[in-house]
């Protein structure tokens, strides 16, 4: 595997957004659906062990308050250890289950826009586009995983880099289905405005069962 080729295509999408280096990705050999999977995988196991450390640091963290601990009650130590070991114990689970679960929402997420896009009269391929959705899923997932090492900072740049991402996905969706400026802005952002009205259902059905309950 060819990493530094990797690197340098990920490193032209991410520092040059715009339609221009999505024409020049989109008519690559390698813009097939084998490539996408084969960087989301890629990344998604670099992010899982960035995750494990993350998960052991904490632990370690948590492990070395012993003196601290232990001048608080009983219970509260026991939920400190609890911890601890839970850290320990479930990280290389979790981050298992990221691999796999990395791939699969990415699949999911291109078949959503690419559903959207067609719908909206696009035309494209669902693995050309796959391959342009991962040049900068793919980096961008481990950049993620990254910033969550330092946790306040990582939370507020984290948020600047979902911006960026759906820039980058509205330029790779009008450049790969030739559709319009508005409809490209729809096909990206209607997930999000549906998933964002869906939170809210649930919200306030809950809220409402709540004051039903008090009442």
């Amino acid at each position: 595997m060819d990493f530094k080729g990797i690197f340098q295509i990920w490193m032209k999408v991410l520092t040059s957004p715009g339609e221009e280096v999505f024409v020049a990705e989109r008519e690559s050999a390698s813009a097939t659906l084998r490539t996408a999977l084969v960087w989301m995988v890629l990344a998604s196991i670099v992010a899982a062990l960035l995750g494990l450390l993350q998960t052991l640091m904490f632990a370690s963290a948590v492990s070395g308050l012993g003196q601290v601990t232990s001048v608080l009650p009983a219970e509260l130590q026991e939920t400190f250890g609890a911890m601890a070991e839970a850290g320990e114990s479930g990280g290389p689970f979790a981050s298992l289950a990221y691999i796999i679960a990395v791939p699969i929402g990415f699949l999911i997420w291109v078949g959503v826009y690419h559903l959207i896009a067609t719908i909206l009269g696009g035309r494209g391929q669902y693995g050309r586009y796959a391959y342009l959705l991962a040049s900068f899923g793919a980096p961008l997932t481990i950049v993620n995983s990254l910033l969550a090492l330092v946790p306040l900072l990582g939370s507020c740049l984290g948020v600047i880099l979902v911006v960026y991402q759906f820039v980058l996905a509205y330029h790779a969706t009008k450049v790969e289905y030739g559709l319009s400026q508005g409809k490209a802005i729809v096909a990206v952002l209607l997930p999000v405005i549906a998933l964002a009205l869906l939170f809210l259902c649930v919200i306030a059905v809950a809220g409402a069962a709540l004051m039903a309950a008090f009442q």
